[in-house]
């Protein structure tokens, strides 16, 4: 902090003890230590703070930054939703003719008891299999 060496220590201690005198100066000592220690814990406290509120406007500007980036994502998202939604939407509006067009076709579906014709033969053994119109 200070640029005081040996010999202006000792120059200062000299002074003062000429001045005060011995009765006084260690109380002046005293004095002087706990103003010096107040004055240090001051100037901790104040840096600290100044490094609180660093911080804090750095979080505060990387919470900004991971909102927008967020927002972003949610934008694209929704973008993305809609076009699934429309694909949706093109996807079965086909379907709906070719649904009718297989309403007439036919199914082979095993069963046991005859529906409609006569049994075909299956690969399987015992296993019938008849013609059913859907």
């Amino acid at each position: 902090m200070l640029n005081i060496g040996m010999a202006e220590l000792l120059l200062f201690g000299i002074i003062a003890l000429l001045v005060l005198g011995p009765e006084k100066l260690p109380q002046a000592a005293r004095f002087a230590a706990k103003s010096y220690a107040k004055v240090k814990r001051l100037i901790s406290n104040v840096q600290n703070d100044i490094d609180r509120e660093l911080r804090l406007s750095e979080l505060r500007e990387q919470m900004q930054q991971e909102m927008k980036k967020i927002q972003e994502l949610e934008a694209k998202m929704q973008l993305q939703m809609q076009t699934l939604e429309q694909q949706k939407i093109t996807l079965i509006e086909p379907e709906v003719p070719m649904l009718a067009q297989q309403s007439q076709a036919t199914a082979y579906v095993p069963c046991e008891k005859p529906m409609l014709s006569a049994p075909l033969k299956s690969k399987k053994p015992d296993h019938r299999v008849y013609k059913v119109a859907i």
